[in-house]
């Protein structure tokens, strides 16, 4: 029997349009909770890309001890050099590092033109190559790199790094646990719209079984109303954040730009545009399916 057939698409709006308050706030629900579920995915999207972004500017600073011996020194560059990993190695002498601070600090701390020593260390900045393990390779390099004779310390922002990491990880598990709440909510909205919609035809149904109907025939209307439902409402909630994200590169896409080099505030990706409406069809299916089944079974004992 084929889903969508001419006379299953005539009943299932005819149904929509006998109950068509309870399909809107059905809708209306739905929609609100995608749009809810699509900023959030519109925020993690956008701190992913940022992270990206970050990452390939990360560079390895190592310091020397000032005290370091030439056969240490030499031992420490032939690291350097036999990593494949380094793209580049820029040797930055304590003399220069100082003239750099001075240039950047002296006119805005009294401070620093009063210091008659130079505090800073000799260093080397790696820079790695770009691919998707650059920052494993910073970090396994560093934590082998820092206990060698004659390094005083090795910087790459691991600090805002891992706590960067960490609130993402835990942004990914409440997208995950407040999209599986309001999975679960929107399955009940569904089963319950669709509930009304078939107490409030129950004695066209009992007239369509004393006739042969099917269960089939009775129940495929049912299915394609709670899928609708489900569609309509995301359709709607990816309307809405895509109206969000237009504003928001509107008025703030300069502000953007300039705080976080040339970074442009994306929409959702394809595949999550896709999971949503693939979410909207589920959750009609299912909730439609909890409510006809439960009336068959009901209708069949009695």
């Amino acid at each position: 029997m084929n889903l969508f057939s001419f006379d299953f698409i005539k009943t299932t709006f005819s149904n929509i349009k006998s109950n068509k308050q309870l399909f809107s706030l059905s809708v209306a629900t739905n929609f609100i909770a995608f749009t809810v579920l699509g900023i959030f995915f519109l925020l993690f999207v956008n701190l992913d890309i940022l992270f990206s972004s970050w990452d390939k500017h990360i560079q390895l600073i190592v310091y020397l001890d000032d005290k370091i011996s030439n056969p240490n020194k030499k031992k420490i560059e032939l690291l350097f050099n036999s990593n494949d990993k380094i793209d580049s190695i820029f040797f930055v002498s304590r003399d220069q590092a100082w003239e750099s601070f001075r240039g950047k600090f002296s006119s805005k701390s009294n401070f620093v033109t009063s210091l008659n020593f130079n505090p800073l260390p000799d260093s080397y900045t790696l820079r790695f190559a770009s691919g998707p393990d650059r920052l494993k390779n910073i970090r396994d390099f560093s934590e082998k790199i820092k206990n060698e004779n004659g390094v005083e310390s090795v910087e790459y922002g691991e600090k805002w790094i891992s706590r960067f990491e960490q609130f993402m990880i835990f942004l990914r598990g409440f997208i995950l646990v407040f999209g599986v709440v309001l999975f679960s909510g929107m399955i009940l909205i569904i089963s319950n719209t669709i509930k009304l919609s078939i107490y409030s035809r129950k004695d066209e149904i009992d007239l369509m079984t004393l006739l042969g109907a099917t269960h089939q025939y009775i129940k495929v209307p049912l299915l394609l109303e709670g899928i609708l439902q489900g569609v309509s409402g995301s359709l709607l909630a990816l309307v809405s954040v895509k109206l969000i994200h237009l504003y928001i590169v509107f008025w703030f896409q300069g502000s953007l730009e300039s705080v976080f080099r040339g970074l442009e505030f994306q929409y959702l990706t394809k595949p999550i545009i896709f999971s949503v409406i693939s979410t909207g069809i589920i959750v009609g299916v299912l909730g439609s399916s909890i409510s006809a089944n439960q009336f068959l079974h009901r209708h069949n004992s009695e």
